[in-house]
């Protein structure tokens, strides 16, 4: 019986011991099960933000390349208006030049008449559609600018949300959602990351990237019409994207059309039709290669349509748009996340997958603010980072 009740006392130790070991690792795993899983909220929170960033720059790519192709309209417009100017010269001439020819007088005089019919109102559609252009143009800038206010404005009523979709219990837990490398909180440095741009002081951006996306009716349109013997008929014309010292654009086109009758040495030219427009600034001068080329292939008919241009109410204005150019991979913007228990940050990335949108050179596309391809991605810390963050939570402790 002693021995029994002795060795009951020797085992109570240890019998206790197990029992706090038991709750300790117990306790243990609560915390661990407790941090693990703040950390999966602070994952989705930062993922989350990227997103909305993400989101921000491809809403501002779609709407920078709706600008241009706004203003490509305005160029094929002021086009449609010189080649429809030169169409009718081409009319009246041929009506004159043929009012002694029984049976075609009458085709061409008709001709010539339903042209001048039908003039007035189509100088009226073009100006009306023009000015829709504007109001269209006016419409996207304004969507750029409500959409840099709304989305930071977003991000914390959505960091709230997923918060709030989360178990967490019920003390609130108090979050900071922070700019890459951990030393000021978002939005204000998102504010000045991307600048709103204008052309004049973009290094020529804007306007290089706009001849670049004319369509071949706008950039050139010169042609042969007619070789027969020793007679030519040659077309030649285009649009010209005129940009002022302060910047602001002026659209211009011109067509024209002559007859070159070949001589031994030389030919004549016998202008057989012209038709200048312009939004902005009107056609001073012409260089040896704008309006494809008509100088060189016309240049009396070239000439005439300069002294008889036709003029559509408008102001030159700047190109407007939001742009950074520096967007190397090491400048693409991150949060981080920081929870009582945890630390999550989330990149924005920028990738064009080959597979589905090749580009026709080949060539591996660099970031930037016209193709909608950006999405987020969660990274991980850097030292730097672990560094700040940790001298951070520091001095929050010291003021507590």
């Amino acid at each position: 019986m002693a021995r029994n009740g002795f060795t009951t006392l020797w085992l109570m130790p240890i019998l206790v011991g197990i029992i706090f070991l038991i709750i300790g690792l117990m306790a243990r795993s609560e915390a661990l099960r407790s941090s693990w899983y703040q950390q999966t909220v602070a994952d989705n929170m930062a993922s989350s933000a990227a997103t909305v960033l993400a989101r921000e720059m491809n809403l501002l790519a779609i709407t920078n390349r709706a600008l241009f192709a706004n203003e490509l309209a305005i160029a094929q417009l002021l086009g449609l208006a010189s080649w429809f100017q030169m169409m009718k010269d081409v009319a009246d001439r041929s009506a004159m030049a043929s009012s002694w020819i029984p049976y075609l007088n009458a085709i061409t005089r008709n001709i010539a008449n339903a042209v001048d019919n039908f003039e007035e109102p189509f100088q009226q559609i073009l100006q009306g559609v023009l000015y829709f252009q504007r109001m269209v143009t006016t419409a996207i800038r304004a969507t750029q600018w409500y959409a840099r206010i709304s989305f930071a404005m977003t991000l914390p009523k959505t960091m709230e949300q997923i918060l709030a979709a989360h178990d967490v219990g019920d003390e609130p837990i108090k979050w900071q959602l922070l700019h890459a490398p951990g030393l000021v909180p978002v939005p204000w440095l998102w504010w000045t990351f991307i600048p709103a741009q204008a052309s004049g002081s973009d290094n020529q951006l804007a306007h290089r990237l706009m001849l670049e996306s004319l369509d071949p009716f706008s950039k050139k349109r010169s042609y042969e019409w007619f070789d027969a013997l020793q007679i030519e008929v040659e077309k030649a014309g285009g649009a010209r994207l005129h940009e002022d010292s302060s910047g602001s654009w002026s659209w211009q086109s011109m067509d024209t059309v002559s007859i070159h009758v070949r001589g031994l040495l030389d030919s004549d030219e016998y202008p057989w039709g012209d038709g200048a427009t312009y939004l902005g600034e009107e056609i001073e001068s012409v260089g040896a290669k704008d309006f494809g080329r008509t100088r060189k292939i016309n240049p009396t008919a070239t000439q005439w349509g300069v002294a008889d241009q036709v003029e559509f109410s408008g102001n030159a204005q700047p190109f407007r748009y939001f742009n950074r150019t520096q967007l190397d991979p090491a400048d693409w913007p991150a949060v981080i996340v920081v929870l009582p228990q945890a630390v999550a940050k989330a990149s924005v990335v920028y990738s064009r997958p080959t597979r589905w949108f090749r580009r026709s050179d080949s060539k591996n596309e660099q970031a930037n603010l016209f193709n909608a391809l950006w999405q987020s991605q969660l990274k991980s810390l850097s030292q730097l980072e672990r560094v700040l963050l940790t001298a951070r939570v520091g001095d929050a402790h010291e003021k507590v």
